[in-house]
């Protein structure tokens, strides 16, 4: 099944920007970024952005797309009650298409991910 949503490409590029921005080992760059990362909290559909550049971005490097599912299963475990269905539902068929990944990071992330989403929604 193959999800209608589209990332907006500035705003798909200036997610990218902040996940690699958030490798840096300058702390105040590190602090700077979370800043941003958790205003973008605000946006319905940031969370689709970020399962978007895990499982759909492979030409990303792993770094910067294992980044992003770590940033969404945290977004879940804080947020899940608050997702609007449609992010939920991109979200799960996303991992459940990605779980087979070739990247053993990217397959462990979307692991642990999936993991997290199904215990929430068991959970409530």
């Amino acid at each position: 099944m193959e999800c209608q949503w589209k990332p907006d490409e500035q705003g798909l590029q200036q997610i990218l920007q902040l996940l690699k921005e958030s490798q840096s080992p300058d702390t105040s760059t590190q602090r700077s970024v979370q800043q941003k990362l958790e205003q973008l909290n605000q946006y319905p559909d940031f969370n689709n952005y970020l399962i978007f550049v895990l499982t759909k971005l492979k030409t990303e490097d792993e770094a910067t797309r294992s980044l992003s599912g770590l940033i969404l299963k945290n977004n879940v475990k804080a947020h899940y009650q608050n997702f609007p269905n449609g992010v939920s539902d991109f979200i799960k068929n996303e991992c459940l298409q990605n779980i087979g990944d070739s990247s053993p990071l990217i397959r462990a992330t979307v692991g642990d991910l999936a993991l997290s989403h199904v215990s929430l929604s068991l959970s409530l």
